[in-house]
Formats: C-alpha cells, structure tokens, sequence
C-alpha cells in the first residue's frame, strides 16, 4: 500500500507543478493562491503518508 501512496502522491505533485506553471505562464492572478493552498495541502499529504507509513511498520 505505501507504494501506491508514494506513487500517487508524486504523481499529484506533478500534476500539481504542472498546474502551477500553466498558470504562471497565462499570467493569472491567481497564482499565488493556488500555489500556497496547494502547497499546503501537498505537504500535509506528504506527512501523513510518512507518519501514517512508519506507525504501520512499526506495529
């Protein structure tokens, strides 16, 4: 299971690079935003997966 989550949630930071530079690129206005929320919630994902993976694998 913590390799589909590994891939998943490398795959969604892609994706999500790859949003972040379309939307720099048009020039939106909203990049910032999107940038800090996304990056927020990417990052919690990311500690989850570690904290949620090494108590599974100490058990």
């Amino acid at each position: 299971m913590q390799t589909f989550t590994s891939r998943a949630l490398v795959a969604l930071s892609i994706v999500y690079g790859a949003a972040i530079a379309i939307l720099a690129i048009t020039g939106s206005d909203h990049v910032g935003k999107f940038a800090a929320i996304g990056g927020i919630t990417i990052g919690v994902l990311w500690a989850l997966r570690a904290v949620l993976g090494n108590r599974s694998n100490q058990e």
